[in-house]
C-alpha cells in the first residue's frame, strides 16, 4: 500500500507519542520527558524514555527506539502499513484507496461473503447427516465447539454446493476463484469438497478465508484444503488463532499442533493457547503472526519420523525470528487429540511442561542418527548443531550451548568455536573468502557520532559528504540512515529525528539508531573536535581493513602458487601504505 507522505505526516501530527505509549505502559513525568520500565525487555530500573518534544522514545537498556510508528510496529509486531492503518483509525483519519485497491477490496469482500455462505451450507448439511455427527462425537468433538468453529459436512454429491450458489445467482467463475468448485475437461464444474468433514479457516476478524476437509474413514487423501485465493494463503494463516490469540498473550506462549482435530480436542478440553498449521511446513509469516501475541512457542507435532523432521526444520526459523522455541513429545505414538481422549488433559499438560529446549531436543535426535562415540559421528553432530546455535542472538545462551555441546560429545570446546566462526546465517562460508571482523576497530561509535552531528546541525551533512562516501560507513544500519539523511537533505527536506524515523519506517534497527544518536550530543562541548576525530578514525580504520583484506588475499594467492597475483597484491599493499602516510 502506497500512502502519501502528507497523510503519514498528518497521522504523525495527530498521534501524540506520550498518549499512545501511555496506553501500553505507565509513564512517569521526569523533567521534560517521561520514564517507564521498558515494555520490550525485563528490567528493575526504568530506562525507557519518551520525549514529547522530539516525539520519539528510546530505551537505554535494550536500545529500542523510534517514533510512534516504530513503537506500534514493535509492540504489536506490525509492518509499517499496518501501523499506519492502526494509528490512522485511532486518529480518525481515513486513508485513501486507489481505484485498483477499491476494486481488489470489493472482490475480496465478495469472496468473504461467498465463503461465509458456503460455511453455513456445510453446517446445515451436517445437521442432516447423522453419520458425520457420529464421527465428530467419536472424535470427542462436542456440540458447543462444533458450532463455534462452524464445523460442517460436504454432501456426497458432485454439484450440491454448485447448485446452491447457482440458485443464488453467483457466477461459477467467482466460485472457482474462491476455490469451491473445479472445472472439468468438458467445460463444466463440480464441487471441490465431497463427503468430507469441513473445517472453516478464519482470520482474526472472524472472516472465513477457506476450508480444510477430512474424510470420515481411512481413505486417501485424508485431507484436502482450499487452494490459494485472493483472500487465503496457507503460509500466512494459522487455524484457531482467532479463538486462541488472547489466551496465547495471557499464557505468554503458543502450543503449535499440526491438524484441525489436534487443535479442536485440546481447545475443547481447556487448552486455550493452542493453534494449528494448515497442512504445510511452518513459515516465517506464521511465526511473525505468533510473535504478535507471545515470544515463546512449544511445538507438538505427531510422534513419527515426519513430525520429528518437521520439528527439526522449524527450529532454525523460530531462532531467526528471535522466538523462544521448545519441543514437546507425546508417548504411545499418539497425536494430541488421541492422547487427550486416552490420558486426559492433565497428562497432556504435563507433557507440555516437560518440553525440551532447542539444544536438548536436537542433540538427542542427532545422537540417535549418528554414532556419538565415533569421530565421524561427532563431526556430523557438530556440523548439524552449529547452524542452529549460530542463529542465537543471546551471547550468553550461545556460549552455554557451545560449552554443553563440548561436554556432551567430549570434543574440545575451542575446536567447536573454531567451526562456529565458519558459519554465517546457517551455512558454512567458503574457506577461500577472507572475512574481516568489523568489531575489531570499534568503528560504530565514530559513525554514530557523525550521525548525531548531522542530526544536530545540517552543516555537517555537507561536510561529511565531502570527506566520506556511503561505502566508508561499515555498519550497514548506520549507512542506511546516512543514505536517508543525504537523500532528504538533497531534496531540501528538513532532517529531524522524527521525520527520519518515519522515512526509515521499514527499518526498526534504523529507527533505534536515530533515537540513540539524537541524545548523544547533550553533554558535548567541542563538536568540531569530535567531528575531526571521527573522520580521522573512520578513514584510518578503513585503510586497516583494506590492508587486512589484501594480506588475506596474498596468503590465498601464495597457497594457489599464483605468483603474478602475489606480485600485484604486494604492489597494491605498498601503495595503500604510502597513501595512509
Amino acid at each position: 500500500m502506497s500512502i502519501p507522505e502528507r497523510i503519514i505526516e498528518e497521522i504523525q501530527g495527530k498521534s501524540d507519542i506520550v498518549e499512545i505509549i501511555s496506553g501500553y505502559v505507565l509513564l512517569k513525568k521526569m523533567g521534560r520527558s517521561y520514564k517507564a520500565p521498558c515494555p520490550f525487555h525485563h528490567e528493575k530500573t526504568p530506562s525507557f524514555i519518551v520525549s514529547p518534544e522530539k516525539q520519539i522514545f528510546h530505551c537505554f537498556g535494550c536500545g529500542a527506539g523510534g517514533n510512534v510508528f516504530s513503537f506500534i510496529m514493535k509492540h504489536e509486531n506490525m509492518q509499517f502499513p499496518e501501523a499506519v492503518e492502526f494509528l490512522a483509525e485511532k486518529a480518525g483519519i481515513r486513508l485513501p484507496k486507489s481505484a485498483g485497491r477499491e476494486e481488489s477490496d470489493s472482490f475480496a469482500n465478495e469472496l468473504y461473503k461467498i465463503n461465509d455462505a458456503a460455511a453455513k451450507f456445510f453446517q446445515a448439511s451436517l445437521e442432516n447427516k447423522p453419520i458425520a455427527k457420529e464421527y465428530l462425537s467419536l472424535r470427542g468433538v462436542g456440540d458447543e465447539v462444533r458450532s463455534s468453529l462452524k464445523i460442517g459436512y460436504a454432501p456426497d454429491a458432485w454439484e450440491s454446493l454448485l447448485n446452491f450458489f447457482k440458485a443464488k445467482g453467483v457466477d461459477v467463475k467467482t466460485l472457482e476463484k474462491a476455490g469451491l468448485v473445479i472445472s472439468n475437461e468438458k467445460g463444466g464444474y463440480y464441487d471441490r469438497f465431497r463427503n468430507r468433514m469441513i473445517f472453516p479457516i478464519m482470520d482474526l476478524k472472524e472472516r472465513v478465508l477457506g476450508f480444510g476437509a477430512r474424510v470420515l474413514d481411512s481413505s486417501l487423501p485424508k485431507y484436502i484444503n482450499s487452494p490459494e485465493t485472493s483472500v487465503y494463503s496457507k503460509g500466512k494463516n494459522l487455524y484457531g488463532l482467532n479463538f486462541s490469540k488472547d489466551n496465547i498473550r495471557k499464557e505468554k506462549h503458543a502450543i503449535i499442533v499440526e491438524g484441525y482435530l489436534d487443535f479442536i480436542v485440546p481447545y475443547q478440553a481447556g487448552v486455550k493457547n493452542v493453534i494449528a498449521t494448515l497442512g504445510t511446513a511452518l513459515t516465517t509469516d506464521q511465526i511473525k503472526l505468533i510473535k504478535r501475541y507471545a515470544n515463546t512457542a512449544i511445538i507438538l507435532y505427531d510422534p513419527d519420523a515426519a513430525g520429528e523432521s518437521a520439528s527439526l526444520r522449524n527450529l532454525d526459523l523460530f531462532i531467526s525470528e528471535d522466538v523462544n522455541v521448545y519441543i514437546a513429545e507425546l508417548s504411545d505414538s499418539l497425536d494430541p487429540d488421541a492422547y487427550i481422549r486416552k490420558f486426559g488433559v492433565g497428562d497432556f499438560l504435563k507433557k507440555i511442561k516437560s518440553a525440551k529446549n532447542i539444544f536438548e531436543y536436537k542433540l538427542e535426535k542427532l545422537k540417535k542418527r549418528y554414532d556419538a562415540g565415533s569421530t565421524n559421528g561427532k563431526a556430523a553432530i557438530v556440523a548439524a548443531m552449529l547452524p542452529t546455535i549460530a542463529r542465537i542472538n543471546n551471547a550468553v545462551l550461545k556460549s552455554e550451548f557451545l560449552k554443553k555441546l563440548s561436554e556432551r560429545l567430549s570434543v574440545d570446546e575451542e575446536a567447536i568455536r573454531s567451526e562456529l566462526k565458519k558459519i554465517k546465517s546457517g551455512s558454512y562460508e567458503p574457506a577461500q573468502i577472507p572475512v574481516v571482523a568489523e568489531a575489531r576497530h570499534n568503528f560504530k561509535t565514530a559513525e554514530m557520532m557523525l550521525l548525531a552531528l548531522m542530526l544536530e546541525d545540517p552543516i555537517y551533512i555537507e561536510r561529511i559528504k565531502l570527506e566520506l562516501g556511503l561505502e566508508d560507513f561499515k555498519d550497514t544500519s548506520v549507512r542506511d540512515v546516512c543514505a536517508a539523511i543525504f537523500r532528504l537533505h538533497g531534496e531540501n527536506i528538513q532532517v529531524t529525528p522524527v521525520r527520519l524515523i518515519t522515512d526509515l519506517a521499514r527499518s526498526p534497527e534504523g529507527a533505534k539508531i536515530v533515537s540513540e544518536a539524537s541524545g548523544m550530543l547533550e553533554n558535548m562541548t567541542d563538536k568540531e573536535k569530535a567531528f575531526l576525530d571521527c573522520i580521522t578514525k573512520i578513514k584510518r580504520d578503513n585503510v586497516k581493513d583494506k590492508l587486512s583484506r589484501i594480506q588475506e588475499e596474498i596468503k590465498m594467492a601464495h597457497g594457489r602458487k599464483d605468483e603474478d597475483s602475489v606480485k600485484d597484491l604486494v604492489a597494491k599493499y605498498s601503495e595503500l601504505i604510502k597513501e595512509a602516510r
